[in-house]
């Protein structure tokens, strides 16, 4: 018995990116996603569980929440995903809410581990 998801239902390529971080002359740190990040590529299940039409003015018209389901841990709570290969084009996600991962207490007793069996992150479109 395996402690991941199977490759075969995992059919996304994504790039997970965990920011440089530096401190700026406040004090403050400071995240950048440009070249200095550290960028991975991983298998994931991706699908879209939330369309919303937003009726505000000024407001943006559709917030979207996507699901991901990935075997890569851990993934940073200041990470951010490139989906490349959505339909319709490239696809910037943060996070919506920590990473959580997953445990199968089957899986776990028969390969006698404590690891994660995958991680589900809540993601929403980056815009600008």
């Amino acid at each position: 018995m395996t402690t991941a998801v199977p490759g075969r239902l995992l059919p996304h390529t994504v790039t997970v990116i965990d920011p440089a971080t530096s401190t700026d002359t406040y004090g403050n740190e400071t995240y950048d996603y440009g070249p200095g990040a550290t960028r991975t590529e991983v298998r994931a299940w991706l699908e879209q569980t939330q369309r919303t039409q937003v009726a505000a003015t000024g407001a943006d018209p559709l917030q979207q929440r996507w699901l991901m389901v990935t075997n890569h841990h851990p993934i940073g709570r200041r990470a951010r995903i490139e989906w490349p290969a959505a339909p319709g084009g490239l696809l910037v996600f943060e996070l919506d809410g920590p990473p959580g991962p997953l445990y199968n207490p089957v899986a776990m007793a028969a390969a006698a581990t404590t690891a994660p069996h995958h991680t589900e992150l809540t993601l929403k479109v980056v815009d600008g």
